[in-house]
């Protein structure tokens, strides 16, 4: 059940972070680029929360995996 929470958490900040570059382009399209670097930095910042998502309980080294069927 964790791992569906996970995935429906890293959906939703994938659309998020889509919703808020096409609104930062419309705004700079606009010619309102104080505002279009305010929601490219909301941007950048969820990017970074993306990137703190990893899966929990999963082997991060190969060497130090049980892979072995001996």
């Amino acid at each position: 059940m964790r791992e569906h929470r996970d995935l429906i958490a890293f959906c939703v900040l994938v659309c998020a972070i889509c919703y808020l570059a096409t609104v930062a382009a419309a705004l700079a399209w606009e010619g309102k680029y104080i505002e279009a670097l305010g929601f490219g930095g909301i941007t950048t910042g969820l990017v970074g929360v993306l990137g703190a998502l990893r899966p929990k309980g999963y082997a991060t080294d190969i060497e130090t995996s049980n892979t072995s069927k001996e």
